[in-house]
C-alpha cells in the first residue's frame, strides 16, 4: 500500500464512523490521532477499508508533551503493525529550539524498526534558520519521516512529509514531499508553542472551519462570505450556509474540495511552480 503522492487527512479517534468518508477519493488515506489510534485503524481495516492509514499518538502535544529525548515504545510500533497501519509511526516527543540531543534520540532509535516512520516535531525555527542541519541529519540516518511543525512565521515548503498540517501540507507535496495530512479540524491542523496564549487567529478544539480555495485557507464558519461553492456537499450554494451545518459537513465540504486541488496538483507538469503561482494568485485576489 502505497504513501507516494498521498494526501491524507488527519482525524481524532472520536472521528471513527464518518472517517472512510471523508478519506473516500483516490489519493487519501487516514491518519488517526491519540493513544487509542491503532484501535482505530483496527476498527477501519475490519470494515473493510483499504486505504492508507497511519496512527499518530502525539505525545508532542498539548501542555504534558514529552520532550523529544524520552524512550520510543517497542509496543506502539507493534500495535500499528498488528493493527494493519501502512507503516508505524514512532511516538515522538517534542524537538525544541536547537534541540539537538532530541532529534538525534529519536532518529538512533527509529532506525531500530524495519519500516517505521520516524515523526519529528519540530520547533519553527528548525525549518528556517536551522534547516539545513535537519535535513543533512535525516539524510545522514536514511529512516523515513514526518515533519509536525510548531506554529510560527511562514517557512519555504520542505521536501518531507507532513502530519498536523494545514495547507502548507499542499506546499510539502508540491515541493517533493511523498505525502503530508491534514487536520481535519484547528486543533489537528497546529502545533501550538506550549505554554499557550490566546491570540487571534487561534481557535482550539471543535471550531469548524471551512476551507476557502480563493483565499487558500480555513475560515471560521461564522466569517464565511458570499462566495459560492460547486463541490458536491455544497451544490452551488453560499459558502455561508455552512455555518449551520454539523461539522461532518464542514469536513466533507474541506475534504471534497481540497481533493480537488490535489487533483490540479498531481496534474501539474511543474508542481513547485503551480504551487506558487497558486499562492501569488491568492495574495493578489
Amino acid at each position: 500500500m502505497d504513501l507516494r503522492d498521498r494526501l491524507l487527512v488527519q482525524v481524532s479517534t472520536r472521528d471513527v464512523y464518518d472517517a472512510v468518508a471523508l478519506a473516500g477519493h483516490p489519493g487519501s488515506g487516514l491518519v488517526f490521532t491519540g493513544q487509542a489510534a491503532h484501535d482505530a485503524v483496527r476498527m477501519v481495516r475490519r470494515n473493510g477499508y483499504d486505504g492508507p492509514l497511519l496512527a499518530d499518538r502525539r505525545r508532542y502535544a498539548g501542555s504534558a508533551r514529552v520532550r523529544g529525548t524520552a524512550r520510543l515504545s517497542a509496543d506502539w510500533i507493534a500495535d500499528q503493525v498488528e493493527a494493519g497501519a501502512t507503516a508505524p509511526l514512532t511516538d515522538s516527543g517534542y524537538i525544541g529550539k536547537r534541540d539537538h540531543e532530541a532529534l538525534h534520540a529519536i532518529l538512533e532509535q527509529a532506525i531500530q524498526w524495519e519500516g517505521a516512520i520516524a515523526v519529528l516535531p519540530v520547533h519553527p525555527r528548525w525549518v528556517a534558520e536551522d534547516r539545513p542541519v535537519l535535513v543533512r541529519t535525516i539524510t545522514d540516518y536514511g529512516t523515513p519521516v514526518a515533519l509536525v511543525v510548531e506554529d510560527g512565521p511562514p517557512y519555504r515548503p520542505l521536501p518531507l512529509p507532513l502530519l498536523s498540517a494545514g495547507v502548507a501540507a499542499l506546499g510539502a507535496l508540491a515541493h517533493g514531499a511523498e505525502w503530508a495530512a491534514i487536520g481535519v479540524r484547528e486543533v489537528l491542523r497546529h502545533l501550538y508553542p506550549e505554554p499557550h496564549e490566546v491570540r487571534g487567529g487561534w481557535r482550539r478544539g471543535g471550531a469548524r472551519s471551512a476551507f476557502v480555495p480563493e483565499r487558500l485557507d480555513f475560515v471560521p464558519v461564522e466569517r464565511l462570505g458570499e462566495g459560492t461553492c460547486g463541490c458536491s456537499t455544497c451544490h452551488g450554494r453560499p459558502l455561508r450556509h455552512l455555518a449551520r451545518a454539523e461539522e461532518i459537513e464542514v469536513n466533507s465540504h474541506n475534504a471534497k474540495v481540497l481533493h480537488r486541488l490535489h487533483n490540479r496538483l498531481l496534474r501539474a507538469t511543474h508542481r513547485e511552480r503551480w504551487w506558487w503561482e497558486l499562492r501569488d494568485a491568492t495574495l493578489t485576489a
